[in-house]
């Protein structure tokens, strides 16, 4: 034998289920939408047009260093050259220069006995002449 099914209480009668209306977005909130997409956006563009410049400029200034670097070193070259003692004790004897035989030291009769600026060992001992 078969249990019995229980009963089921009656159930009240099903109403048609409201339609729902589907809510029509707003006019303005999509225009905001919108605006708001659109300045995000472009203001990304915006920032990566402004970092490619920066870009380029710090490529250029770069360039620049190595260029006056390279300039400057030649410069130190140069200077390093044109004040070797050699060379310039070679142009001193072209130009009729040479050094002198005897150097005296000439004083003020009422001048300091120390020439300011002179190392007192170097003075020469005696009367001075």
């Amino acid at each position: 034998m078969r249990p019995r099914p229980r009963a089921r209480p009656a159930r009240a009668p099903r109403r048609a289920a409201p339609i729902r209306r589907r809510r029509r977005h707003h006019l303005g909130f999509t225009v905001f939408a919108g605006v708001l997409v659109g300045a995000l956006v472009l203001g990304i563009v915006i920032l990566n047009v402004l970092l490619a410049q920066q870009s380029f400029r710090l490529v250029e200034a770069e360039r620049r260093i190595e260029a006056l670097g390279r300039e400057h070193l030649e410069l130190v070259r140069e200077q390093a050259t044109l004040s070797a003692p050699g060379r310039i004790a070679a142009w001193a004897s072209r130009h009729g220069m040479r050094l002198p035989d005897d150097i005296r030291i000439l004083r003020a009769p009422n001048g300091p006995a120390d020439p300011t600026g002179a190392d007192p060992s170097d003075l020469p001992v005696g009367d001075g002449r």
